[in-house]
């Protein structure tokens, strides 16, 4: 079976991959806190490049959810969780010849333009509204660095409003449970990738992110949905 690498493994996003992969792939968890539901887990920062790269032994591929996920953080967290710690599992996988890497980005690095713009992946970054933002921008920028100097395989994904503790759609943001799980399998298994954006986001009868690249790029199809009011859309 394929070997797996989730960082963020403790974390609410990489739980719910973690549950949804193990039963497919061995999968080994790297987080400064115990992943529960994995008997290989390696308690260890992000920040520390020989921890990384110790983790990274006999993978085959990697799903980075690792990181500062709130935009309120300061600089010197965001730089070492985010920054340093990106670099560290993309430098890491190069080095151990792991090709695969799937990266978390998130959905708001084009949250600033109007409702009525649709979302692809190639709509310029809008503003950005925090340090958090500007690191899913370069982990973005620096997948795409990798790709084309060391023939890596990577998608970034642009997570949307993903909530551990309730599974409930309600807009065209929202990541179900089982979609968070579809989006990032086929992230490490589609073949013939080599840099790839993708939004991370349900179904929705308001179509404000494009789906359609995504099932293009790596077959990436959500089976849950948002029955958003009409009086909500495009607002």
């Amino acid at each position: 079976m394929m070997r797996v690498l989730v960082t963020g493994s403790a974390g609410a996003v990489g739980r719910t991959v973690v549950r949804g992969l193990r039963d497919r792939y061995i999968v080994r968890g790297l987080d400064r806190e115990p992943t529960v539901e994995l008997d290989d887990a390696v308690v260890g920062d992000l920040g520390d490049f020989d921890t990384v790269h110790a983790a990274l032994a006999e993978v085959d591929a990697v799903v980075h959810l690792g990181g500062s996920s709130s935009g309120g953080h300061s600089w010197d967290v965001i730089l070492h969780n985010n920054f340093i710690g990106t670099y560290n599992v993309l430098e890491a996988a190069h080095q151990r010849g792991v090709r695969r890497v799937a990266l978390a980005s998130r959905a708001g690095v084009v949250g600033g333009h109007p409702r009525s713009v649709q979302r692809t992946v190639d709509l310029p970054y809008s503003e950005p509204d925090s340090y958090y933002t500007i690191s899913k921008i370069y982990a973005e920028q620096m997948g795409r660095m990798y790709a084309e100097r060391h023939g890596m395989e990577i998608i970034a994904v642009r997570i949307g409003n993903f909530n551990p503790e309730r599974d409930q759609p309600g807009h065209p943001h929202h990541l179900s449970h089982g979609d968070a799980v579809r989006v990032f399998e086929r992230a490490i298994i589609h073949p013939g990738v080599k840099f790839e954006i993708v939004y991370g986001v349900s179904g929705s009868n308001w179509p404000l992110y494009d789906l359609e690249h995504g099932r293009r790029a790596i077959g990436y199809e959500p089976q849950d949905f948002s029955d958003v009011p009409e009086e909500e859309r495009g607002a």
